[in-house]
């Protein structure tokens, strides 16, 4: 028998391809949730497309890109907005669609005990690392500035704490040399995809399998500040090459402190593995190379900040 699944993400890959994979299954989604992007009144608002003019006008969404609203719209699931999670309007409101199983990837908000003991089936959240490893809201981020070698993708149960629930599934997701932040999360997304779907078949079959968390492993790490942007010449140049590839994609630029100089800069050309500058730095023109221990930064545009 089919289960009802409230799925809840937002816009990016992370949640659509999860969702493009369940409808593809053939699972009953019985409504998509995402973030209200304003005040929003307590109980959760439906999302409506826009009706065309008329029979020779295409429908503008009023979303640049493809996402979970317009692929949830596109196969007649119900979208809702929520601001509030532990209003008691949202809880009636969501019992209302009768749901069998939660199913979660890149929702920002957590789930309060009431949601989560909703679902007969309980609550299923896709996170971008190898847990206990990178808990927390940007597991990619760190990833990437730890030089970690080994990323992943868990299907973990939910419960009060974030990301602390027992282990349904895992997977590692190999990241080569020099992946931007917009590819790893594309991996993570395939990767995530399959687990969620395996993850609802062994849920409906019964008796899923569940793996504590080894609380002594585990990581946590909050939202990056720019403090965490400035690269240290004391690591491999090949961390930091791949630091900037992979968080290449937030506000900030990335800052190398050279001595008594501070180079801000945004893009990184390539890395020398084992090169030796035989200075601390070399400048020319638009290109910046920077000594690190070991190997050498190849960087372009650099400003310096003193």
């Amino acid at each position: 028998m089919s289960s009802a699944i409230l799925f809840m993400g937002m816009f990016g890959e992370l949640s659509f391809r999860p969702l493009a994979g369940l409808i593809d299954s053939g699972a009953s989604v019985c409504a998509v949730l995402v973030p209200a992007s304003g005040a929003t009144a307590t109980a959760p608002q439906r999302l409506t497309p826009p009706a065309p003019a008329d029979d020779s006008l295409s429908v503008i969404s009023g979303y640049p890109t493809r996402n979970i609203v317009t692929l949830a719209w596109e196969n007649y699931i119900p979208v809702y907005e929520v601001n509030s999670l532990s209003h008691p309007s949202v809880l009636s409101s969501l019992l209302s669609l009768h749901p069998d199983l939660i199913a979660v990837s890149c929702f920002p908000k957590i789930l309060p005990p009431s949601l989560l003991a909703l679902p007969k089936l309980g609550a299923i959240n896709l996170h971008p690392s190898l847990l206990p490893k990178y808990r927390g809201p940007e597991p990619l981020f760190w990833q990437f500035r730890n030089g970690e070698t080994r990323a992943g993708v868990t299907l973990h149960f939910m419960n009060e704490r974030p990301d602390a629930g027992d282990i349904l599934l895992q997977t590692e997701v190999p990241f080569a040399d020099g992946i931007t932040g917009a590819e790893a999360e594309r991996l993570c997304a395939i990767a995530g995809s399959r687990l969620m779907g395996e993850g609802v078949k062994l849920l409906r079959g019964g008796n899923p399998p569940r793996q504590k968390q080894n609380e002594a492993d585990a990581t946590y790490f909050p939202n990056p500040t720019r403090a965490d942007f400035v690269i240290s010449t004391d690591q491999p140049a090949r961390r930091a090459f791949n630091f900037m590839r992979g968080a290449n994609g937030w506000p900030w630029p990335f800052e190398i402190h050279v001595g008594d100089h501070a180079f801000q800069v945004r893009e990184t050309i390539s890395f020398l593995p084992d090169a030796i500058l035989g200075e601390p730095y070399h400048l020319e023109g638009d290109e910046l190379q920077i000594q690190f221990s070991p190997g050498v930064l190849c960087l372009k545009s650099p400003s310096p900040k003193t």
